[in-house]
């Protein structure tokens, strides 16, 4: 009878941790609605802790474990994994140089090697970064039917040796892959991860095709009628094609990590090899002991940390080129996972308490000089810059926040004329010109 009632104590006491935590989570996220819906954007949420999911979502859209994106630039861990698997077969090393197995491109120098493209110590030209935007909305044929690497521009020697972030490497590499395995970059990815990985809802490139896709927001605008497959598959290629959902991407970093079923050992930690610019083969060394690789695109943003010591995983995907108040969200996950109640709360009360913040101020330090509008619009508070307006919130007295970007305003009601402006360490007065 004791251990029938211990049992019933162990269950109750596990149901009530299990509410907590989800209460807890509920806290970080619910706040975070009024202004994501505001933005007509989304974010989903997965964190994995002790082997079991919590899946959130804010915004204007039901998001949840399933729901369809683009991890952009986060693809080129798998670029990685697929030629680490090569080096696996006997079929590259990474000092080959890339000559060996590209005939001759122009403005490539051929004796650049796998390892530097891989990481991003090459000096090449950006292929498809600088103009993605446009070349998006252009939905030009003449883009995607051309061979890319006919267009790569004009690189630096002197970079050569040192980090400097380039999708052209990765567009390379998927190249030497598909010369190395005789077969397409994307059928790699269905063959030998997707598959592995049990990644069931899993593309090798996003397509308005798929089924519960996240309809990517731009500039408040949801912009589906342009999406194009080709801009995934011929554009973006093993720089950022995959389409991927929460759950796949937690089941893919099982694999890698836990269940070895991609790269053996001495394999994997080449992967996490990472130099002094804390980059390893496809994969970033990031805050508080975690790793990965983010990534963006027209309409999607991803993020995701996984700390391989405590098998912890965090992963948020926004469909719009940006994560709303990343960084402060992004904080608050950390310490969620650390088991911290989070103390945040927004100011409801914002539009009244800042509206003699309101008005044009000039900004003009460190050899930057532009306009900058504190301005209400839909009961809610905008900092507008060069055109651009970022949403911003309040979490302490007199002070004005937008958590994506690190801008913080200070406003004192006895100077109401200007306001502190701080940012990634900048800290000027700004001065109100128009009110």
């Amino acid at each position: 009878m004791k251990s029938f009632k211990l049992v019933i104590v162990l269950a109750l006491a596990l149901a009530q941790q299990l509410a907590f935590s989800q209460e807890k989570l509920a806290n970080i996220t619910d706040k975070y609605t009024p202004y994501v819906s505001e933005l007509n954007q989304g974010i989903g949420i997965l964190l994995q802790l002790d082997g079991k999911n919590q899946v959130a979502s804010i915004g204007s859209y039901d998001f949840n474990e399933h729901t369809v994106f683009n991890i952009g630039s986060a693809t080129k861990k798998m670029t990685a994994i697929l030629l680490l698997q090569e080096v696996e077969k006997q079929r590259i090393n990474l000092s080959d140089s890339i000559g060996q197995y590209l005939k001759p491109i122009k403005n490539v120098d051929g004796s650049l090697t796998i390892e530097s493209l891989l990481r991003h110590r090459s000096g090449l030209g950006e292929l498809v970064g600088r103009n993605y935007e446009a070349d998006f909305f252009a939905q030009s044929d003449s883009i995607y039917d051309n061979n890319p690497l006919d267009r790569i521009p004009e690189g630096n020697p002197d970079k050569v040796g040192v980090y400097e972030y380039c999708n052209t490497n990765y567009i390379l590499l998927g190249k030497i892959l598909e010369k190395l395995a005789d077969k397409s970059y994307f059928d790699l990815l269905q063959e030998r991860i997707f598959d592995p990985c049990d990644m069931a809802a899993s593309y090798p490139y996003l397509s308005k095709k798929h089924q519960q896709i996240a309809p990517p927001v731009h500039r408040g605008e949801d912009v589906s009628a342009y999406l194009d497959y080709r801009f995934f598959a011929n554009y973006a290629y093993a720089a950022g094609s995959v389409a991927s959902t929460l759950n796949d991407m937690a089941l893919f970093y099982e694999h890698l990590f836990e269940k070895k079923s991609l790269l053996s050992d001495k394999s994997l930690q080449q992967l996490v090899d990472f130099d002094d610019a804390d980059y390893g083969l496809g994969i970033m060394k990031l805050q508080n002991g975690f790793i990965g690789h983010g990534g963006n695109n027209i309409g999607y943003a991803f993020r995701e940390y996984y700390h391989p010591e405590e098998r912890k995983l965090i992963l948020v995907f926004a469909n719009s080129q940006s994560i709303p108040f990343n960084k402060m969200l992004r904080n608050e996950l950390f310490d969620f996972t650390n088991g911290k109640l989070s103390d945040i709360h927004f100011n409801k009360n914002i539009t009244t308490d800042f509206k003699d913040a309101l008005g044009i101020y000039q900004f003009d330090t460190h050899g930057m000089k532009m306009k900058m509008e504190v301005l209400e619009k839909n009961k809610h508070l905008y900092l507008s810059v060069q055109g651009e307006q970022v949403i911003l919130i309040s979490k302490e007295k007199d002070k004005l926040y937008n958590g994506g970007f690190g801008v913080e305003l200070e406003f004192d009601p006895e100077k109401n004329d200007e306001l502190i402006f701080r940012q990634n360490g900048l800290e000027t007065t700004i001065k109100r010109i128009i009110p």
